[in-house]
């Protein structure tokens, strides 16, 4: 009985199929996999959720410290001295009482709830009497004063809690109220008595105060993640099941029956049949296997046989021979037909040359004369061997041959159904001149060449399907205006967008690759140690970097690497975003910001200054007519000297904080820079500095006061004479019109250059920021380029500064002023 049992199990086992094997072992180990990733999932939120309750308790803890320390720091002091001598307020001055209150009252605000007390050995309040956990944390930080805290877990009313505690210790300060009752506030001895909360020492532990949080504020959340985690990895394994399946059934399945109904095809007689018959006993591979190997035997002892026969019955072996030649040619011209299908599969681009080379082949094959395909899906087209002829009418009965296995023969044609296992595609028919013998008709064959010929009708509808899909792809990756690259992590292009000549600027591949490692070896705006190059070669996950071109052009560059496919080499997604507008946008931004935010500050600073420094000027202008000391007048000289200095300080801070207002009148800037050279010239001359003057003439004018002009390159030549003084050098100044980019048009610009030391790379952001200056102290306020920097703006214009140490040292600050022709333009 134990032999059935076992036999029958392994015969369940075998019989199987290949799919269901497959498919139940690689469903079994995602099974595995995907409830080892849930278990350490669950371990890792939960130790997360563990530290977070901590710290929730903790904060708790301290929020409660600086309560007490408040009133006793600040409050209760206060309040002494406000109040009568002996008078003591509860509520405004016991920290016990306004902690246990205050965090009374947010725990009812608080969406968990958590556990607070504040007890002591001897309370004045019941409700603060310790219970045997408390006393046993006032115990263990009696016995351990280095102990400053205490964590653990705690079980309070029935519910766990994550518990935090700190002593209280009394110190010298909370003698008056907690030490001898004759040192303590008449109205607590009124409140509380004088026998509760007395008579403690310095350094004693009185008391702890315990905070927490509950346990179960981390456990539900934590499975439930996990579950919903668990639940979404179940539901892609079903889907993942689902397409396994469905393409195990396209690639082997598909073929192996097809490999089967040759077989059943080829081999017909009892023998062969019943091993035909066995391959379905077990799975499909083995089942191949084995029948294989029951052929080769058979065939093994069918030519025994036919020895035997020759050596005896030498015309019987001939007449057999014969036989087995005539069948041989037969199968041999349907293998053949069968062949020619195939290769019309590779050869044909539509469904309609591959039916007219199938009709060709039919009618070679079968001596036919007339092969007619009738279409059964939508357009229920007819397609003919010979056009030319009259194609008759299909029977609406033939058509439920598309319903049923079998064909149907006439007396001189034949219908064949075209159809797979998944669709009907349409009826086959062959007509001859003759009578349609039984011996030329073969079922098998029949059925065989319709199946194959619907095969390959589907598999070319597929083929066009992908071409059409890879066309509007194409069509799709073409039209995306920024660059778009599929490259491998060698910095080889194995595609690329049109848009993408924006970064390669060349057609050959070997140059193309090398614009491509220069482009990703540029430096990015965030120094980074490892350029997007370097990044590449060892790139796992999705990397975003913003660089900046030689031309100061800046990009967003994002590479997204593709999951491998048995490539040698990984391959990577670029996609490059030119964000030079948004950069430049941000720092104007970032610029504006800053100004606001310190010019708000200046102005306050400024009002706080300016009415001590009018006293200041009062009494010097009193006391010089009150002497008549000759030091004492150039004593008040320096001091009146000093004071006008901080008044021109505070006066630029006003204009800095102040509304800006709108700046009327207009200029030629040739002539008040030519004006402004003269001015400067003998000062350079004295510093051994020289001016040089580049104008382009007949510019048009500038919407901008001349005296704002004179103002600005003021500001500009003195920072230049500043930067040159130890050594000498020259300043260049020239204007010239500007219209390189649209935003521009319609614009001077004047550049003031200098070949002083420059200016560091991490100094240049912050120059135009108030107050901020790299001169000694007393010898700049930091105001000079946000003066300049904020008139520029007013007049719509804007500023741009160059500095550089290669190939020689210079810094360059260009200031573009809109035209009177642009403001017309604009109707302003």
């Amino acid at each position: 009985m134990h032999w059935i049992t076992r036999r029958s199990t392994d015969m369940w086992i075998h019989n199987l199929s290949l799919r269901f094997k497959f498919i139940s072992g690689l469903v079994v180990f995602v099974l595995l996999l995907g409830i080892m990733i849930s278990l350490i999932m669950y371990f890792h939120f939960n130790s997360i959720m563990q530290s977070e309750i901590s710290q929730r308790a903790r904060m708790l803890l301290a929020q409660s410290n600086a309560i007490q320390e408040y009133v006793k720091a600040s409050l209760r002091p206060e309040m002494f001295d406000v109040l009568p001598e002996g008078r003591f307020v509860l509520k405004a001055m016991s920290s016990s009482y306004i902690s246990r209150d205050v965090m009374a009252r947010l725990n009812i605000s608080d969406t968990y709830a958590y556990h607070y007390r504040r007890v002591s050995k001897k309370p004045r309040n019941p409700d603060s009497a310790p219970d045997a956990f408390e006393m046993e944390l006032i115990g263990l930080f009696a016995d351990n004063p280095e102990l400053s805290i205490f964590e653990d877990t705690a079980t309070v009313k029935g519910e766990k809690y994550h518990m935090v505690a700190r002593p209280v210790v009394f110190g010298e300060s909370c003698m008056q109220c907690h030490g001898d009752p004759q040192d303590a506030p008449g109205e607590m001895i009124e409140i509380y008595g004088s026998k509760n909360g007395f008579q403690y020492t310095v350094g004693e532990v009185g008391g702890v105060v315990v905070a927490g949080f509950p346990v179960n504020m981390i456990k539900g959340p934590v499975q439930d993640l996990t579950l919903k985690y668990l639940s979404l990895y179940l539901l892609g394994i079903f889907f993942f099941a689902s397409l396994i399946s469905m393409f195990f059934d396209r690639l082997v399945m598909k073929n192996l029956k097809t490999l089967g109904d040759i077989f059943k095809t080829r081999f017909t007689d009892d023998r062969e049949s019943k091993i035909i018959n066995k391959l379905g006993e077990k799975d499909e591979i083995e089942g191949v296997i084995e029948g294989v190997d029951e052929l080769a035997l058979c065939l093994a002892e069918a030519r025994a046989d036919l020895e035997d026969y020759t050596q005896n019955l030498e015309e019987m072996v001939e007449d057999r021979t014969l036989a087995l030649k005539e069948k041989a040619e037969k199968h041999l011209f349907d293998v053949n037909l069968f062949v020619s299908l195939l290769a019309g599969f590779n050869q044909a681009a539509t469904s309609h040359e591959f039916i007219s080379r199938v009709l060709k082949s039919v009618g070679e094959r079968f001596k036919a004369s007339q092969v007619v395909y009738y279409c059964t899906v939508v357009s229920e087209n007819r397609y003919a061997l010979h056009e030319d002829a009259p194609v008759p009418e299909l029977d609406p009965q033939v058509k439920d041959l598309l319903w049923k296995d079998d064909i149907l023969a006439e007396d001189k044609r034949l219908y064949i159904p075209v159809k797979s296992s998944e669709s009907h595609w349409g009826i086959l028919s062959i007509s001859w001149q003759r009578s349609l013998a039984k011996k030329d008709i073969d079922r098998a064959v029949m059925l065989g060449l319709g199946h194959q010929i619907a095969m390959v009708i589907e598999n070319i509808q597929a083929f066009s399907d992908i071409r059409f899909q890879n066309d509007m792809l194409q069509s799709i990756f073409e039209g995306i205006s920024d660059p778009l690259l599929l490259i491998d992590t060698q910095c080889h292009i194995i595609i690329a967008n049109h848009a993408s000549q924006q970064i390669l600027r060349n057609d050959k591949r070997r140059l193309q690759r090398h614009a491509l490692e220069r482009f990703l070896s540029l430096k990015s705006r965030v120094q980074q140690a490892e350029s997007l190059k370097d990044q590449l070669q060892n790139i796992k996950g999705p990397l975003s970097r913003e660089i900046v071109t030689g031309d100061n052009r800046w990009f967003r560059v994002d590479l997204y690497p593709l999951p491998s496919r048995d490539q040698a080499v990984s391959r990577v997604v670029l996609y490059a975003r030119d964000i030079t507008m948004e950069a430049q946008m941000m720092k104007q931004m970032q610029q504006t910001e800053r100004l606001s935010a310190i010019g708000k500050m200046a102005a306050g600073i400024a009002h706080e200054v300016n009415n001590p420094l009018g006293v200041i000027q009062c009494y010097t202008d009193l006391v010089r007519d009150a002497v008549s000391d000759d030091q004492v007048h150039q004593d008040i000289d320096v001091i009146a000297k000093h004071t006008r200095g901080v008044q021109k300080v505070v006066k630029d801070l006003l204009n800095l904080s102040r509304p800006k207002q709108v700046i009327s009148g207009r200029c030629n800037i040739n002539h008040v820079v030519s004006a402004m050279a003269e001015v400067f010239n003998t000062q350079g001359i004295s510093k051994d500095i020289r001016i040089t003057l580049d104008l382009e003439p007949d510019l048009a004018e500038i919407e901008c006061d001349a005296a704002i002009l004179e103002q600005i390159l003021t500001n500009l030549c003195l920072n230049a004479f500043d930067a040159m003084t130890d050594q000498g050098g020259k300043v260049d100044i020239s204007t010239r019109e500007s219209g390189a980019v649209q935003e521009e048009a319609d614009m001077v610009r004047l550049s003031v250059q200098d070949n002083g030391p420059g200016i560091d790379q991490d100094i240049l952001p912050h120059i135009f920021d108030p107050f901020y200056t790299t001169k000694e102290v007393g010898k700049g306020t930091g105001l000079g380029l946000s003066v300049v920097y904020g008139f520029v703006n007013e007049l719509g214009g804007h500023i741009e500064v160059v500095s550089s140490h290669e190939p020689q040292n210079h810094t360059r600050f260009d200031i573009y002023f809109p035209t009177v022709v642009r403001k017309a333009k604009r109707g302003v």
